[in-house]
């Protein structure tokens, strides 16, 4: 089969890049013809390059909003070129067969925002020309006939289609995002121990991992306000991912806490950061279903998040995380750091994790993507 996948950005080292590279490279395996269209230079992604994938680049113009756009117009105006059977969006476009809702649901992120922001950004959120196009092709998306399937990563995102867009729940494939094996497991106590002290970790410091870009989104400022509460000058953050530090540092500074914490920035190799730490938090205001999270659990690294996170699914309390109501909890937040750094090395914490999302692969994730798609393509042709 002839497929069309539909992606703005292909390099980088985020969840949703992730998550395509290894989409593209099963479905080629799989024996289905792919064509990757996407605004990055062939030479950007070659490395997605290989038998059976080829690459269309969709031309876009302007900032934000515009890029936006024209992506939407650009690639329906490309797939009237190229010869295909079946569109797998993992965009807001003006036509695929397949939707990913991998990036969740806009109308779900600006609900979950507002309370957390003040009153003149939630006006000029209101009036922004970016969200308004945002939700108008999302509104539209849900809304057009030759939608057959969508992708949901969480029950999460599935439950939010269903309610904000009256979306068909049978017409619905909850799949969950894979995870690399090889690359993400847990290690002895003492490589885990090795691990944390190449990377530079206090000799039998206790260190709270963040991983995540759009740090405001993803709460760092609250993890840092919890940091502060904890009152431990043992304790260590880092935080791997992109985004401007100055403000958060600032926070830091202001509460005492500056000289505890650590921006690595975005690492390709992540896992060694979550075997040597202690806990993962993640108090983000909203996540379909982090990578971040999943990665973690798999590496046997305990998780705090929120319930506005699908990944929180696989969180069992007090067994392998905690799961906040608010990402600004902040009393909650540093209780269950404090909870799990104690539990720093507990067999049967780092265990529970691990089990938590065992049933995870790439394989599975890829295989069940082939099957929703071969389905799609049979509804296509009816």
């Amino acid at each position: 089969m002839k497929i069309a996948i539909l992606r703005q950005r292909v390099s980088g080292f985020g969840g949703a890049e992730t998550t395509l590279r290894h989409l593209v490279r099963g479905l080629a395996a799989a024996g289905h013809d792919v064509v990757l269209c996407s605004t990055d230079d062939p030479l950007e992604v070659s490395g997605i390059s290989g038998p059976g994938v080829r690459q269309a680049r969709v031309p876009v113009w302007g900032k934000k909003t515009a890029r936006l756009l024209s992506f939407a117009i650009n690639a329906r105006r490309l797939l009237q070129e190229l010869d295909v059977q079946l569109v797998f969006s993992l965009e807001r476009t003006f036509f695929q067969h397949v939707y990913r809702c991998g990036d969740g649901c806009h109308r779900e992120w600006l609900a979950r925002r507002s309370p957390h922001i003040s009153g003149p950004a939630r006006l000029a959120q209101q009036l922004s020309p970016f969200h308004q196009t945002m939700l108008r092709l999302e509104g539209r998306l849900f809304a057009e006939p030759d939608l057959k399937l969508v992708i949901a990563n969480s029950r999460q995102v599935r439950e939010e289609v269903v309610r904000h867009y009256g979306f068909d729940t049978n017409r619905i494939r909850l799949i969950y995002n894979g995870l690399d094996r090889e690359r993400f497991k847990p290690l002895s106590e003492s490589e885990r121990r090795n691990t944390a002290r190449r990377l530079g970790g206090p000799e039998g410091g206790k260190i709270i991992l963040f991983v995540g870009s759009g740090f405001a989104r993803k709460g760092l400022a609250y993890l840092i306000e919890a940091l502060g509460s904890l009152k431990d000058d043992t304790v260590r953050l880092w935080v791997v991912g992109k985004g401007r530090s100055g403000p958060y540092l600032k926070l830091a500074a202001r509460l005492g806490v500056a000289d505890q914490i650590t921006f690595w920035g975005p690492k390709e190799e992540v896992a060694p950061f979550y075997q040597a730490a202690g806990v993962l938090a993640l108090p983000t205001l909203y996540d379909p279903c982090s990578n971040a999270v999943l990665e973690a659990l798999a590496s046997g690294l305990p998780v705090v998040t929120t319930s506005a996170n699908g990944a929180s699914e696989f969180i069992r309390p007090e067994q392998n995380g905690a799961v906040l109501s608010r990402p600004d909890d902040i009393q909650g937040l540093a209780a269950a750091l404090k909870f799990f750094l104690e539990q720093d090395g507990d067999r049967k914490v780092r265990q529970a994790a691990s089990e938590a999302v065992a049933h995870l692969s790439w394989e599975t994730t890829t295989s069940r993507t082939v099957a929703a798609l071969e389905e799609a393509a049979l509804l296509v042709q009816t």
